[in-house]
């Protein structure tokens, strides 16, 4: 094999702690010194009766467990179980055609819960933003993870949308990022027409597919 992939469910379906969680990926380390592991299933999952759904638990078993993860150089990649909820014949919720294992950031119907937020900022290579506010120009300081995920941004988009009362937006401006490496940074600056009537400033960095991969809002 080029690589190891391991199932994690300390403290779900496996007992344990983080402490265990860091005995256990030493010890495959150590049996496979050469070889990265990639964590192919974690997260947690209200899949047997005596397990309620419990979403909070889904944000703490993520960003606890990334943490972990990220303090081992041999851990070269992570996979959380799972986007949605999902039907399944043995499911332990929902009754007939919707009976599901609850194990998603977003129920059987594309609604997001609160995990799906963490999930994102987690995903993200982008590890922080920062704002300057120059009347109706705004620099803004783009940050990348030197931990997982850490790859080159590529044909990345720094968006910014002026968002007045009610809501109402009132302008957008996008800029190509520069290519960034792990643990890099790179200076963008928006300008707008106007910001004297914004109520708030919405910043997202937009992956190749215009999904945002981290946001940051300003206000005045």
């Amino acid at each position: 094999m080029d690589f190891i992939e391991m199932n994690e469910y300390v403290g779900t379906w496996s007992p344990g702690d983080l402490h265990s969680l860091n005995k256990y990926l030493d010890a495959i380390h150590s049996a496979f010194p050469r070889k990265p592991i990639v964590i192919s299933e974690y997260g947690y999952c209200a899949c047997v009766p005596e397990r309620p759904e419990d979403d909070p638990r889904r944000i703490e078993i993520l960003r606890s467990h990334n943490s972990v993860f990220r303090s081992k150089e041999f851990v070269a990649g992570t996979i959380f179980f799972c986007y949605n909820d999902y039907r399944s014949q043995v499911g332990f919720s929902g009754v007939g055609p919707l009976q599901q294992n609850i194990h998603g950031v977003v129920d059987v119907f594309g609604r997001r819960k609160l995990s799906f937020e963490a999930l994102r900022e987690e995903s993200s290579p982008v590890r922080a933003l920062s704002v300057e506010n120059h009347m109706n120009s705004f620099r803004v300081l783009v940050k990348t993870r030197n931990d997982l995920p850490a790859y080159i941004l590529r044909g990345y988009l720094l968006r910014g949308v002026v968002y007045g009362e009610g809501e109402i937006p009132l302008e957008q401006r996008e800029e190509e990022l520069p290519d960034i490496a792990p643990g890099g940074d790179a200076w963008v600056e928006l300008k707008f027409d106007e910001t004297k009537l914004a109520s708030r400033i919405k910043f997202d960095v937009l992956r190749p597919n215009h999904f945002s991969a981290y946001s940051l809002e300003w206000k005045p």
